[in-house]
């Protein structure tokens, strides 16, 4: 029997990258969580310019502002 492995139990609910997600990290922890965050790569680089730009359990989150990302985030998870 295989066992079936639920993703959000392993990964954090979001992931941005810190260099060209647009979104300030830290910022990000203290309004979401730490244990909720993780950095590195979204395959997404250099694809917006200004847009921030995540993922929120796997899916590619596009908002045009670091304030919009926040609270679409914030309401979330």
């Amino acid at each position: 029997m295989k066992s079936i492995i639920n993703l959000k139990e392993i990964e954090p609910m979001i992931r941005v990258c810190p260099y060209c997600s647009n979104i300030n990290v830290d910022k990000l922890k203290k309004t979401i969580g730490e244990e909720n965050v993780k950095t590195g790569c979204i395959g997404a680089c250099r694809s917006f310019s200004k847009e921030a730009v995540g993922r929120i359990d796997g899916e590619l989150v596009i908002k045009q502002t670091e304030e919009e990302f926040l609270e679409f985030a914030k309401n979330n998870k």
